[in-house]
Formats: C-alpha cells, structure tokens, sequence
C-alpha cells in the first residue's frame, strides 16, 4: 500500500491545513491586558478579598471591552486562584494567599511593578523558597551523590562560567545546576519543587534579568558547593548553601530596596448608569 507521506501534493495539503488552523499571535492580547489590569488590582490590594466585582456590563464598559473578552479574562483570573465565580453571588475577589498554587508564583511576580512593594515581598518569598530548596537538596547531595553526579555538577559550573554576560542565559544554567545537584539528592520531590522556577527564564526573562543582575558575585559560590557536596559533610553543605544565598539575596536587596508604599489608587468603579428617559 503506498504510504502518503511519500506524496507531495498530499504533504503540501496537510501543509495548507495546518496554516488556514492557525493564526497569527499577538504580542498582547486584549484578553492578557485586560487579566493583567485586573491581577494587578488585586494583588496591590485596591480590589480586597470578598470583593464582588460590578457586572459583567458594567465592568466591560469600565474597561473598555466586550464581554467575550471579560470572560476570557476572568476564567484566567479564576485559572490563577485570584477570583471565584458564585452562582448568584456574581465574581468575587478570593483570597489568594489560601487559594493559589506555588506554580503560580512567577505568575503573581510578572503581575506587578518593580516599583509596586507587593513585588518585592512576593521576590523575597521566592528567594526564600530558593534557599531552602538549595540548602537541602545540597545536604541531600552530599549524602548520596555518586562520581558521575560530582561530574555533571562540575560542568554544570562551566556552563554558568561562561555565561556571566547574559542574566538569562545564566539563570537558565542556574537551573540545570540546581536540577543536577536534586538528582544527586536522589529526590524527585526536590525536582518538582523546582519546577516551579525552571520556567522562569523562559517564561519570565525580564524578572530573571532583575534577579541575576550581578551575576559575577553568583558565580563565585558554586566551586565551593561542588567541594563541599564531595566531602559528604550534609550539615556543612546546607550551612555554606544557606548563608551563601542569604548574603547573595541581602546585596540583591541593598540594590533593590522596597518603595514606600504609595497611596491607594481608585479601585474599578463602575460607570455610573444613564437615567433613561420617561417616556
């Protein structure tokens, strides 16, 4: 039986399929301004929890879109864990803090300003959860690690060496780093538990770049690590991990101070509606 894939015009068809399905992509959606509006309210504070936002008529003309678009936009809120929709209650503001996973973290980060100070208390979280994972999982390392993990952190090392004139490229080898000394722990939970900033570098690559924004400082703290994982020492591991990040994320802070918090804005109102006219 003569196999299709061998003919050309039936190639250049599925071809012609394939484009007429897909469409071009936008920079930023309206769907994506519009999340990212809302998000931003919310995790600012102007839109508290328990908040029951306006209509949705009311809050697609506050915002200047349609209501496919509000919907849209909600279901990512609701997909994030920032809004509930109840029946007959309408879409209210949850409590984030108690709903949202860990996945979202970069999310919740991308949603707001350097200058905004939620920022920074949600960048101080996520550096915390970095040295708790680092410290650890280099404990672990020490412990179980064998000579061809030794090996794939070393090079891991060269790599980060080599890119200290690029934030990303560096975070993104940071990460493999990181994944090469939880494989030495032997612990898969450690590898999930990373997977929640191994997306950063691509997914967030202007955060990153704010984050390892002095990445000659950062490379220095790694030749130490690949020692002290070889001299199966756990404790000295997790204590020279752990105050090499603490000093690493208290220059960061020096550099990136918290702002004053600002004075609330106006949180979303909805327009006021027009008196019809009595007929």
């Amino acid at each position: 039986m003569p196999d299709d894939t061998d003919n050309p015009s039936t190639n250049a068809s599925a071809d012609l399929q394939t484009l007429a399905s897909l469409a071009p992509v936008a920079r930023q959606s309206v769907v994506d301004a519009v999340a990212d509006r809302l998000r931003s309210e919310i995790l600012s504070g102007r839109l508290r929890p328990g908040t029951r936002l306006p209509s949705e008529r009311e809050l697609s003309l506050a915002l200047g879109v349609n209501r496919l678009t509000l919907r849209a936009s909600l279901g990512r809120l609701e997909a994030l864990g920032l809004v509930t929709t109840r029946h007959g209650a309408g879409t209210v503001v949850t409590t984030w803090r108690e709903r949202a996973g860990l996945e979202m973290l970069g999310t919740l980060v991308k949603g707001l300003k350097l200058a905004d100070p939620a920022w920074h208390e949600l960048v101080r979280s996520s550096l915390e959860l970095r040295r708790i994972l680092a410290a650890e999982a280099a404990a672990l390392a020490a412990e179980r690690h064998d000579d061809d993990d030794i090996d794939a952190i070393a090079a891991c090392v060269q790599v980060l060496a080599e890119h200290v004139d690029d934030p990303v490229a560096f975070a993104r080898a940071d990460i493999a780093l990181m994944r090469a000394v939880c494989r030495a722990a032997r612990s898969i939970g450690f590898e999930l538990f990373l997977n929640t900033f191994a997306r950063w570098p691509d997914e967030h690559p202007h955060l990153c770049a704010v984050l390892y924004d002095d990445t000659t400082t950062s490379i220095t703290i790694y030749p130490p690590l690949v020692e002290v994982i070889k001299s199966r020492n756990a404790e000295m591991a997790r204590t020279l991990v752990r105050r090499a990040l603490e000093g690493l994320d208290a220059d960061w802070a020096r550099r990136h101070p918290t702002p004053a918090p600002e004075q609330a804005a106006e949180p979303i109102a909805a327009p006021t509606p027009r008196k019809e006219k009595k007929r």
